[in-house]
């Protein structure tokens, strides 16, 4: 018997709001039905007959949250218009509710009012009354460099309370500029969004697992969004009912659960009882501990826009995809400015699609957690891990009592264990800490799979970067020791950070042990350093273009073997290395 379909939602719901539905559903029992199959050849919804699942048995929708009378948090995002000289680097701007309650226009670390683009705002603990707000209001201050937005739109504690397009020219240097606007009619909505649509980002699927996947999601409010799932051609009920919340930047994460080991399924979101985002999709994994077969790509240092190397990814078709750090290069420890680079890493077209369809894990580095080269005693660093949470959908990030982004996952008889390589850098003169260590210990020493991958945003090598595992080398020591101590057989490393792609193998068998294989991956989107071709570690370094390394591991065969190879933006493989699980056991 089929199991059904459940779902977890860590999200606070509450309040109530009558029921819109969309084209093709009614409302039902307080929800949209019925859901017609979800195929290649059916991607909108329409009535469907009888015979189709019941959403009266699935999730109740709890209903759109209440909005408090004291405003807490503030969205506004505004977009910049599309002429060569509408957007604006210099033009001092803010955006008042009172005459009085002010707040600047500014992503300290980010280029806000570009042509063309879609820059949001926000701010916590506002302390406004609702009732007191008697303007929507932009002022201009040093504006001799034009501005000319297109669209603004407001959100109190989520609430969409305005969105309207606009024709207005800031500065102060022609006739037809002007230093203040006020909109005349106040708080009203003249369009839905000024976004493209009420889901801005993604969708992107996250964690998967033999029975549950992680989907994770932005919209422009807190709107109703409903998830539907289901397996490939069949039908697709109504699995999980959100509301995002203001305070994470309307990005909210859904785990679907009682799926089926091996499975393909399809998934659609709708917002506001209306479709709103293509059919994806999503295949689960093996049972724990089952040999099969495993597909993997993975890459880090991603900042260029254009970002071909995803479209050579997708065309791979791996199970999963690991980001190993650098995956924006927001440089800050500043929230806005990270969530924006969050929300610009989400939109790159390539990269897109590819986590649309593909159960994508993530771990950082030094870019995209506060800085070059910054470490844990960063005061920012909590803000890095609000924002990094917010934005990916890992199974776990730390623990209870060790914060962090490190957590275990696996995929069949392959053990995934990632590693945090910032928040707690220089404690303990460790990469990783004393007690993120002691975790790592105790996962490897537990687990049975045939091959565990240790991932981790910097190198291992000795032949590292002073910003890398070669800074500490007694405590990268301790962990190979007790992996030969203990037996444990298996263990691959990843890496990326250093702009090149390398396949090395670390010398372990005078100290008891085995070679241990590094796979490096460097840059998806980003400039190439060159390549050290007397490295006597190296067995293959690539320096051009932009690269990633896939790894196709087979745990059914005899000896079950890892081939890794350097691909390039091309799709043109130009080292490989196949592993043997023999190769990796302690004599």
């Amino acid at each position: 018997m089929t199991r059904p379909l459940l779902v977890a939602l860590a999200l606070t719901l509450g309040g109530c709001q009558q029921l819109v539905c969309g084209p093709g559903t009614e409302e039902a029992s307080g929800v949209c039905v019925p859901l017609p199959s979800l195929d290649d050849d059916d991607t909108s919804a329409q009535d469907d007959d009888d015979s189709g699942p019941d959403d009266d048995d699935g999730p109740v929708d709890p209903g759109l949250p209440g909005f408090p009378d004291i405003i807490d948090v503030l969205h506004v995002s505004v977009r910049t218009g599309w002429g060569q000289y509408n957007g604006t680097n210099s033009n001092e701007l803010s955006f008042c509710l009172t005459a009085d309650a002010c707040f600047t226009l500014d992503n300290p670390d980010a280029g806000d009012f570009e042509v063309g683009a879609m820059d949001v705002f926000t701010w916590e603990g506002i302390d406004v009354p609702r009732a007191d707000v008697d303007r929507i209001e932009i002022r201009s201050v040093d504006g001799s460099d034009q501005w000319r937005p297109v669209c603004l739109e407001v959100r109190f504690d989520g609430e969409p309370v305005y969105c309207s397009p606009m024709d207005v020219r800031f500065g102060n240097e022609d006739d037809d500029e002007v230093e203040q606007w006020a909109d005349p009619e106040g708080l009203h909505n003249a369009c839905v969004t000024c976004f493209d649509e009420p889901l801005t980002h993604g969708p992107m699927v996250g964690a998967v697992t033999d029975t549950t996947a992680r989907l994770l999601f932005r919209t422009d409010a807190t709107r109703q969004t409903a998830v539907r799932v289901g397996p490939a051609g069949g039908e697709a009920p109504v699995v999980a009912w959100a509301y995002p919340s203001a305070s994470e930047d309307f990005v909210a994460e859904v785990e679907v659960t009682g799926l089926q080991a091996e499975t393909d399924y399809v998934y659609r979101f709708e917002v506001d009882g209306r479709p709103a985002s293509p059919l994806g999709r999503f295949r689960t994994a093996p049972a724990p501990g089952q040999p099969d077969t495993l597909r993997v790509a993975f890459g880090s240092c991603s900042k260029f826009d254009e970002q071909p190397a995803f479209q050579q990814i997708r065309f791979y078709e791996p199970d999963l995809f690991f980001f190993l750090g650098d995956n924006h290069y927001a440089n800050s420890d500043d929230l806005g400015s990270l969530r924006r680079f969050y929300r610009w890493g989400l939109s790159r077209e390539h990269r897109r699609q590819l986590l649309a369809t593909t159960s994508t894990l993530a771990t950082w580095d030094d870019h995209d957690f506060t800085g070059n080269n910054t470490d844990g005693y960063e005061p920012g660093k909590d803000v890095a891990l609000r924002a990094f949470e917010e934005y990916w959908a890992n199974p776990a990030a730390g623990t209870a009592e060790v914060p962090g982004v490190f957590f275990r996952h696996s995929w069949g008889d392959v053990d995934l264990f990632f590693v945090d390589d910032r928040y707690h850098r220089e404690f303990d003169d460790s990469l990783l800490g004393a007690e993120q260590t002691a975790w790592l210990l105790d996962e490897l020493a537990a687990s049975t799979a045939t091959f565990k991958l240790i991932v981790c945003g910097s190198q291992w090598t000795d032949d590292g970067s002073s910003d890398s595992w070669a800074a500490f080398p007694e405590a990268r020591d301790a962990i190979f020791e007790f992996i030969a101590e203990q037996g444990i057989g298996g263990v691959v490393l990843l890496s990326g950070d250093v702009h090149r792609s390398e396949l090395r193998s670390i010398d372990r068998t005078d100290a008891g042990g085995y070679d241990l294989p590094e796979l490096t991956s460097s840059p998806l989107a980003n400039s190439n350093f060159g390549c050290d071709h007397d490295d006597v570690e190296l067995l293959g370094c690539v320096d051009d273009s932009s690269l990633f390394v896939t790894m196709d591991i087979d745990t059914l065969a005899a000896d079950p073997t890892l081939r890794a190879a350097i691909v390039d933006e091309f799709g043109d493989e130009q080292v490989v290395w196949t592993i043997l699980a023999s190769e990796l056991q302690v004599p």
